[in-house]
């Protein structure tokens, strides 16, 4: 088997320097003992872009003889890139839980402030990774206070995106639908929204940590280094942490201070925040999703739903009181949530559309009016059931109009139903108990002659049988075996 070919050093690189130069008429024994001479009189730092030139040649050997990945990539380098990310995981882990441990030793666990952030993006380039900002909305959030205020902006990142419109265009359709570059909306220097952004998270230089969903912590810090990136843009660094880990250690800590069994493991916390009871909650997201019907996408909704999922799975644990508008959507029904559930997530939460006006600029919302909204609201559907909005549900006789939507829903199937001396409860599915038997039909399911009207007669006056298709059975005795119509053949 044949040797590996030895790594040039720093003086072998020399020499051959000199032979390209000076020796081309020498041999290589003849301008290596040229070249010694002049090597002998050379000091460190004559000699040190040689010893420098050696090394990356002997790096270079080395990972040419290296295992590499499909993509040429040097296993040794993906481990190495794999361990410092766990790592990385791990330290934030230890951060977060002694965040929370502190603030529990202190007696402070529902008066602790978290910040939970969001952004939205138009595409991501191809090379480097970088995501070109669309909106962004920061919630401030305790568990004795709910959801205290909000942050939002539109952001304008500037130039049409050349190369990347199809991408950034089916991204845009299919998620929040925000229109492209350079139409874009919200404010166009990104500077002065990255300062806001560090304005609104403390007034001096201690900036606290920023909380979001695990699988977008680098496309937060992505967009976060883009704004920061901008002419006049502060140089802080903000530290982005899971928010799924924040969830399973906050209610570990509400457990043991409630006293209650603990979760076994992060995967049912995990799980419980994944299912999101409040995805199509309406009247929490900013006016452009309203009206586009997109509040599922819209990150100012995604922050204060966070916020309401903290609330609805441990304020119970520690008695702390649900606000309308900060722990729970505005128009929960506080009175219908069981207390026996694991979920306080109330049946009859609101389906009208109420919400502020906002619009593409910057804004802060105060401290009484973040997550309350004038009933004095812009319409965004109509009698005519357009696109993008939701049809009128009809009132019963009687019925308030500012009752929630899918309250009215359950009432009115109740007492079409039950009988007056019975009180609906608050689980709809409690009406199977009280059904009774099913309703007639308005025809037969067979097409009959106009001329039948005794026919006619005859079937409204029976009772109905869910016997499939077909007419119905005459209300007759179906075991008296001495009935005419029960022999086969023709009566006698």
């Amino acid at each position: 088997m044949a040797s590996k070919k030895s790594c040039p050093n720093a003086f072998m690189m020399f020499t051959m320097e000199w032979k390209e130069k000076h020796g081309k008429h020498l041999n290589i024994s003849q301008a290596t003992a040229e070249a010694g001479n002049i090597w002998k009189n050379m000091n460190a730092q004559e000699r040190g872009p040689y010893s420098e030139r050696a090394k990356a040649e002997k790096l270079r050997m080395r990972k040419r003889h290296e295992k590499l990945t499909c993509v040429g990539t040097p296993i040794s380098e993906m481990h190495k890139q794999k361990l410092e990310k766990e790592e990385k995981e791990k330290q934030a882990k230890r951060t977060i839980e002694q965040s929370v441990r502190n603030s529990k030793k202190r007696g402070e666990l529902e008066n602790k402030e978290y910040f939970f952030i969001a952004v939205n993006y138009f595409m991501k380039t191809f090379d480097g990774g970088i995501y070109i900002p669309a909106e962004l909305s920061i919630c401030q959030y305790s568990l004795k206070q709910g959801v205290i205020r909000t942050f939002h902006t539109f952001i304008n990142p500037g130039a049409k995106m050349y190369g990347y419109q199809l991408e950034a265009q089916h991204h845009s359709d299919t998620t929040h639908g925000l229109p492209l570059p350079p139409k874009a909306m919200g404010d166009s220097n990104l500077g002065n929204i990255y300062n806001a952004v560090l304005k609104f998270l403390s007034s001096n230089d201690d900036y606290p940590s920023l909380y979001t969903s695990r699988e977008c912590i680098h496309i937060v810090d992505s967009v976060l280094n883009f704004l920061k990136s901008d002419i006049g843009a502060n140089n802080a660094t903000l530290n982005i942490y899971s928010i799924q880990y924040l969830f399973y250690v906050m209610k570990e800590a509400t457990c043991e201070q409630g006293e209650l069994e603990k979760p076994k493991t992060f995967h049912i916390t995990d799980a419980h925040f994944e299912r999101d009871y409040f995805e199509y909650q309406i009247g929490i997201a900013c006016q452009f999703h309203e009206d586009k019907d997109r509040g599922k996408y819209c990150t100012q909704s995604l922050v204060t739903r966070w916020g309401y999922m903290f609330s609805d799975y441990m304020c119970k644990d520690i008695a702390i009181s649900l606000i309308p508008g900060r722990h729970v959507p505005r128009k929960t029904n506080l009175e219908g949530i069981a207390s026996d559930t694991k979920s306080l997530v109330s049946l009859a939460t609101t389906s009208k559309c109420s919400y502020e006006n906002a619009d593409s600029k910057l804004h802060y919302d105060g401290h009484e009016t973040a997550v309350s909204f004038p009933k004095d609201t812009k319409k965004s559907c109509d009698n005519n059931f357009t696109t993008g909005a939701r049809k009128k549900i009809p009132l019963l006789a009687g019925e308030d109009s500012e009752a929630p939507s899918s309250k009215k829903d359950y009432l009115g199937e109740y007492y079409s139903v039950l009988t007056e001396d019975v009180r609906p409860e608050l689980n709809p599915w409690a009406s199977r108990s009280f059904r009774s038997e099913p309703s007639c039909p308005a025809d037969s399911n067979f097409n009959k002659p106009s001329n039948r009207k005794t026919d006619q007669d005859a079937d409204a006056a029976t009772s109905l049988y869910s016997y499939g298709r077909g007419r119905p059975l005459p209300n007759i005795n179906i075991f008296n075996t001495d009935s005419p119509s029960s022999r086969r053949g023709r009566p006698s």
